[in-house]
């Protein structure tokens, strides 16, 4: 038996009214561990926003990036 109720399960976004699919506890795309509860349109609408995000601000220094243009570092140093 199962502690979540139906409460628990609802969609992190159901205020927009626009849910749609299964409603499902998914894990945080921020890497903090977290499960948050996402029905199926809104959990894609999430993991577009991440691809752009990650697109848009990569972990790595871009093949084109030269630090001396700038006097910048890419890692922080």
């Amino acid at each position: 038996m199962s502690n979540v109720t139906e409460r628990d399960r609802d969609c992190l976004q159901e205020h927009q009214g626009d849910c749609e699919g299964v409603t499902e506890y998914r894990e945080s795309l921020s890497g903090t561990g977290a499960f948050i509860p996402r029905c199926d349109k809104h959990w894609d609408e999430a993991l577009d926003r991440d691809e752009a995000l990650r697109y848009r601000y990569p972990h790595n220094a871009p093949s084109d990036f030269d630090p001396a243009y700038a006097g910048e570092s890419w890692d922080g140093e």
